[in-house]
């Protein structure tokens, strides 16, 4: 009876975790995305803009000058380290440390080249307690499903006990259709 609560609170709690991972998908996903196609058109964007071939707003002109002034190396860096950030999360899902950590590496990374690249007055305070809130999200929730007290040891035993579990799976099917 216990070990059945045990596995309802365990269910429940992974399935709360994975809304939280889901809404991470969607934002290190798009943020990705979109971080990689600026930093690799931005030459023809700028060229486009400075040959005035586009009019835009004069209201627009302030926003648009600061965003041709930061360099085309940021955006592909931060590209590079929300790609990291969404392979943290994918590996949150299967409910590996390690994505945590990269996934935490990742935000703090962003902040970070954020900071050197833009300036403190460019880095906003809403992305920096989102990155917090987040973070201490996965911890808590990964510290309730104990996945931070399992060692190597038990994650190997776990993946031998898969493939045990296919293995038996396997044979009862060959002995079903000898049958």
């Amino acid at each position: 009876m216990d070990n059945n609560l045990e596995q309802q609170i365990f269910e429940a709690r992974r399935r709360n975790l994975r809304i939280i991972l889901v809404l991470s998908i969607i934002g290190s996903g798009t943020l990705f995305i979109s971080y990689l196609m600026t930093g690799l058109l931005f030459p023809s964007l700028k060229a486009t803009y400075l040959s005035g071939s586009m009019p835009f707003p004069a209201e627009m002109t302030v926003y648009l000058e600061q965003f041709f002034e930061t360099p085309r190396s940021f955006f592909l860096c931060s590209a590079l380290l929300y790609a990291l950030s969404l392979t943290g999360v994918i590996l949150m899902w299967n409910l590996r440390k390690i994505g945590f950590h990269l996934y935490t590496l990742a935000q703090l990374l962003v902040m970070l080249v954020t900071l050197l690249f833009l300036g403190r007055e460019r880095l906003p305070l809403g992305d920096i307690m989102f990155t917090l809130l987040f973070i201490t999200y996965y911890y808590i929730a990964f510290r309730n499903l104990g996945v931070f007290s399992r060692s190597v040891a038990d994650n190997n035993n776990e993946n031998n006990d898969a493939d045990n579990n296919n293995n038996v799976v396997e044979s009862d099917n060959n002995s079903v259709e000898n049958n």
